[in-house]
């Protein structure tokens, strides 16, 4: 009885767990996912433009858009100044590169850089989520599992203490 009151209570106070919804851009896994398939594209021989032309139909839809942005800037003006002048989910991504191309250094180790650090982020994200979550616990905690505890601990001796005045 005591446990249904506190379950009672706790869905009334707390909130309803909600599903989780898909940002309607793209997310840092979605980017990363960008980043492995330019340097798989870079493995097999393509140049930076071309290997970042040949990924729009395999990423998210926003992606695709900014690659497509990117790929003609890179037309017009050259491939340094279009990933210099990226914006939008993936500038960060194209900014690294953009130093790559400029200074002619190799290509794959900035994607491999660049993604270890979307990772270092998410991970980071991640702990953060799991320190809060004690937090969050406390209150299910308390009303849920402390009353049926009081209650097996201090029930034998209730019942003793009661039978002795009957």
């Amino acid at each position: 009885m005591m446990g249904a009151l506190a379950l009672a209570i706790a869905l009334l106070v707390g909130r309803a767990p909600r599903l989780p919804v898909r940002p309607a851009g793209p997310t840092a896994e979605d980017i990363g996912e960008l980043a492995t398939l330019v340097a798989m594209c870079l493995d097999a021989g393509m140049t930076p433009a071309a290997a970042i032309g040949w990924t729009q139909p395999f990423v998210h839809s926003q992606l695709a858009a900014e690659a497509a942005t990117l790929a003609r800037r890179a037309r017009l003006d050259g491939l340094a100044t279009g990933l210099r002048e990226a914006r939008g989910s993936a500038a960060g991504l194209f900014s690294s590169l953009a130093r790559a191309v400029e200074t002619g250094a190799a290509v794959r180790p900035v994607l491999d850089a660049f993604r270890e650090r979307l990772e270092a982020d998410s991970r980071a994200e991640a702990e953060a989520r799991l320190q809060r979550l004690p937090i969050k616990l406390v209150f299910p905690l308390a009303l849920l599992m402390l009353p049926g505890l009081v209650l097996m601990v201090s029930g034998p001796a209730l019942i003793e203490v009661f039978g002795r005045f009957s």
